[in-house]
């Protein structure tokens, strides 16, 4: 099984026993808490042992696409997941200390600690899933407010390329197949701007103003593998180290009309929240009922992840 690390939960509660009795409980469990993930196939276990108190929280449910993370820009819908058989909450108090992963991420439960007491969801009621972004930069060296070029506090909708990548996003907010982060300043700390027109390199399609876009002066693309180009004019060079791209005495081209991947980094969160549940004592008709338990998060990043393009 692969594990990732997640979220905290507070969780005060009422319960209703046998007599009738309302008895407040109050789980050891707070917004700080990270919870860790198990997945195996379609099954994930959302768990956390406290080592103090040694409690044990849990959820386990189907849904085979869940990783924490989504693609594209946008957050997908909070996705609801019923409670019933498939899809439980479990809480035990152990009678000793127990590592959370080796606890629950193994196929057989091991024999130590002991379960000194348990409750388990019955069926009804609901848990809500929703992924946002918590952190995301496409880490060219400009800051994402400064990508806000029309300075409406909006950064999606500034997208110089019209690739459908927002420039804060964009590791190449001109498509020329030269990385941002290489065009924004020389050695010196000036910004580039190799042709003087007023249009810094990193937004200029045609840095030496040659009349020849940068992209289609990366002669040797295709010189290893015709299917699979080498996209970087910054490596077209004459015998001082110039590139053609920034050599306006030299105007050969070839049309290429491929693009680097925008592979970025992002910190995704994903909020859990239980609706109008019902844990049952095991061996025992004393029952918990919550009309909302927000468990927690769980925090995600993902590494070299690929932002398509989107061309209208």
């Amino acid at each position: 099984m692969k594990k990732l690390i997640l979220f905290p939960l507070l969780l005060i509660i009422f319960q209703s026993c046998d007599d009738g009795d309302i008895i407040v409980s109050d789980f050891n469990f707070n917004e700080d808490t990270n919870l860790n993930l198990c997945q195996e196939d379609n099954t994930n276990i959302l768990h956390y042992i406290d080592s103090e108190t040694n409690e044990a929280i849990s959820f386990t449910f189907q849904n085979e696409d869940f990783d924490g993370t989504f693609e594209g820009l946008m957050p997908p819908e909070p996705i609801t997941i019923n409670i019933n058989n498939n899809n439980r909450i479990n809480y035990r108090l152990l009678s000793g200390e127990a590592s959370s992963n080796e606890y629950f991420c193994q196929d057989i439960p091991p024999s130590s600690p002991l379960v000194v007491e348990e409750y388990v969801s019955t069926t009804g009621g609901t848990a809500t899933i929703e992924i946002i972004i918590e952190s995301q930069d496409d880490d060219d060296g400009i800051p994402a407010e400064n990508e806000d070029r029309n300075g409406n506090g909006n950064y999606f909708d500034d997208d110089e390329d019209e690739d459908g990548i927002p420039d804060f996003l964009d590791i190449d907010d001109d498509n020329d197949n030269v990385l941002t982060a290489t065009e924004i300043n020389n050695e010196f700390g000036v910004e580039l701007d190799t042709d003087e027109d007023n249009t810094p390199n990193y937004l200029d399609e045609d840095d030496d103003g040659d009349g020849v876009i940068t992209r289609y002066e990366d002669l040797n693309a295709f010189d290893n593998n015709p299917d699979e180009p080498i996209l970087n004019p910054a490596d077209d060079t004459n015998e001082f180290g110039l590139p053609n791209y920034l050599n306006p005495d030299i105007t050969e081209s070839l049309v290429i009309d491929e693009f680097r991947e925008n592979r970025i980094t992002r910190t995704f969160r994903t909020q859990i929240v239980f609706n109008d549940i019902t844990l049952k004592k095991v061996g025992s008709d004393q029952t918990i009922t919550l009309s909302v338990l927000r468990m927690g998060f769980i925090q995600v990043n993902s590494n070299d992840e690929i932002l398509e393009m989107d061309f209208e």
